[in-house]
């Protein structure tokens, strides 16, 4: 099979009309990702919510806004799982159910089952949203679920191009929200400020210092053009949104992930409630927890992890600023 052939599943939801081909990027190794969350697809078959347990309805746009569909290479089509794109909401200040408002990116090591999307897009009856809800709080959300097997061969690869996609196409969304020319920092980076917490307050001081202007106030980030992201644009975007100081920095957290979901991490930590490998089995780029764990080695640029990335993706070119 070449790695470059296109996911079948993506073929199928191109010829039926929910998605078309600028929604979908890829990468030389095989990454596919379709840049059309799963509540616009959803949408494009007139699907607007669904039923839950206690007989109400919920909105897709409110809980499947944030999820795109991803593929690797492996078995006899590709793998497919998830991947979370959020920018900061405030969906909690509505009186309408929604998730969370956290932002961040998350990529799921758990495979997801496509049939139960385009059974419910054949046939959008409520038995089938119901499977369909089903499924992805499996892949994103519930504990005990096991990664898949493929999903971990690509992801603890150093030389996998995925990540460095994802990063891409996150910095990009949230620039293209930027209105005059300035994006928000999420409300956790604005609350690390507040408190005189260290690392990534720091780290924007040093990059507009390298950039030579302000690239980022603490409160909002200055973008010269949302079409062309600088270097430092990214950077602070990466930053205040993940916690993540570089795309080098992201793709070794994607990487450090994938290398703990092992049988020896399934043990419980006591007082946590849960194990290394159940943390690792979704990898997060969140802000909210970073400051608790700042012996991660891939918060460290000079870290072995972080600079082998940039060793071999270096002139990567979704990690060139315009």
């Amino acid at each position: 099979m070449e790695i470059n052939h296109l996911p079948r599943v993506f073929e199928q939801l191109l010829s039926d009309g929910f998605i078309t081909m600028s929604d979908i990027e890829n990468t030389e190794d095989g990454f596919w990702m379709v840049c059309k969350s799963l509540s616009d697809i959803l949408a494009v078959r007139k699907i607007y919510d669904f039923p839950v347990s206690d007989g109400t309805r919920l909105l897709c746009e409110k809980f499947y806004d944030d999820w795109f569909l991803y593929a690797v290479p492996g078995g006899d089509d590709h793998t497919y799982s998830l991947v979370k794109m959020r920018e900061q909401e405030y969906d909690s200040r509505d009186p309408i159910p929604a998730d969370g408002d956290t932002p961040g990116v998350t990529i799921s090591f758990i495979a997801f089952v496509c049939e139960i999307l385009t059974d419910c897009l054949a046939d959008p009856n409520d038995d089938h949203r119901k499977k369909l809800d089903c499924e992805i709080n499996r892949v994103v959300a519930y504990q005990g679920e096991r990664h898949h097997k493929e999903l971990k061969r690509y992801f603890v690869n150093p030389k996998s191009e995925g990540a460095y996609l994802v990063a891409d196409v996150y910095t990009k969304h949230i620039a293209s929200l930027a209105g005059n020319e300035t994006v928000t920092v999420s409300e956790y980076y604005k609350e690390l400020v507040r408190k005189r917490s260290a690392r990534l307050p720091r780290f924007i001081e040093s990059l507009n210092r390298s950039a030579g202007h302000v690239v980022c106030d603490h409160e909002k980030i200055y973008i010269q053009n949302k079409n062309a992201l600088t270097d430092y644009e990214r950077a602070a975007i990466l930053a205040t949104h993940t916690g993540n100081t570089s795309v080098y920095s992201f793709a070794a957290e994607v990487e450090f992930h994938a290398r703990f979901l092992i049988d020896l991490a399934k043990m419980k930590l006591p007082f946590f409630g849960k194990s290394i490998y159940d943390s690792a089995v979704r990898a997060d780029m969140i802000i909210d927890d970073k400051e608790f764990t700042l012996s991660a080695p891939f918060y460290k640029e000079n870290a072995r992890i972080v600079k082998r990335q940039y060793a071999l993706h270096g002139k990567n070119k979704c990690n060139q600023g315009e």
